[in-house]
């Protein structure tokens, strides 16, 4: 029998949370996971995460970033397969060396960010996040989308880098949530 996550290391942690037992989570006392959500199988997270109601991460996701650097998504979204949040990045310019083992003194300047990921946001498979980046409402990537800079709500991106696609419409999204909050809690409490 496969052991389960340890979900009592995590910071917080809703009703109805799958964890794979596979997925590796560095801080956990710096992750908080809201209600009906899922991460699937082989998933590295090393930064501070705050996850919404009904997310699912798909296998293969990295959130990187050190305990220095966070990432936040709000409710109803999807990170899927092999898609790549990156909250922490080293200066690759000669600011010093590179790599985990490097000591303080000589490693390179890092930039630490926030990645915040807004409601409905649907990253497609493989799509990398560079630090600092807002993604607003709605925005559904192509796979293999670069997000470099801020992408604007309630629309589609793909591309290197991600490029506006076209509009994505948001009535019967919004529609499906605003039944689903009335069926399940009768109010909008999410």
């Amino acid at each position: 029998m496969t052991q389960e996550f340890d979900k009592s290391r995590l910071k917080s942690c809703g009703i109805d949370v799958r964890i794979a037992p596979s997925v590796v989570i560095r801080c956990p006392e710096l992750v908080s996971i809201g209600d009906h959500c899922a991460i699937d199988d082989f998933v590295l997270i090393t930064t501070a995460l705050t996850l919404g109601d009904y997310i699912h991460i798909g296998p293969g996701v990295s959130i990187i970033g050190s305990r220095h650097a966070t990432c936040t998504m709000d409710h109803f979204g999807a990170i899927t397969a092999g898609c790549r949040l990156v909250c922490g990045s080293d200066d690759y310019l000669g600011s010093g060396m590179i790599g985990a083992c490097i000591p303080d003194a000589y490693h390179a300047d890092v930039t630490y960010g926030t990645i915040r990921i807004g409601r409905h946001v649907v990253l497609g498979t493989n799509t990398v996040v560079h630090p600092g980046v807002t993604i607003g409402d709605g925005v559904a990537t192509g796979s293999l989308t670069l997000v470099t800079r801020d992408l604007a709500p309630w629309h589609v991106y793909t591309g290197i880098p991600a490029r506006m696609h076209k509009v994505r419409p948001s009535a019967r999204i919004l529609d499906a949530e605003r039944r689903l909050r009335h069926d399940l809690y009768g109010d909008t409490r999410l």
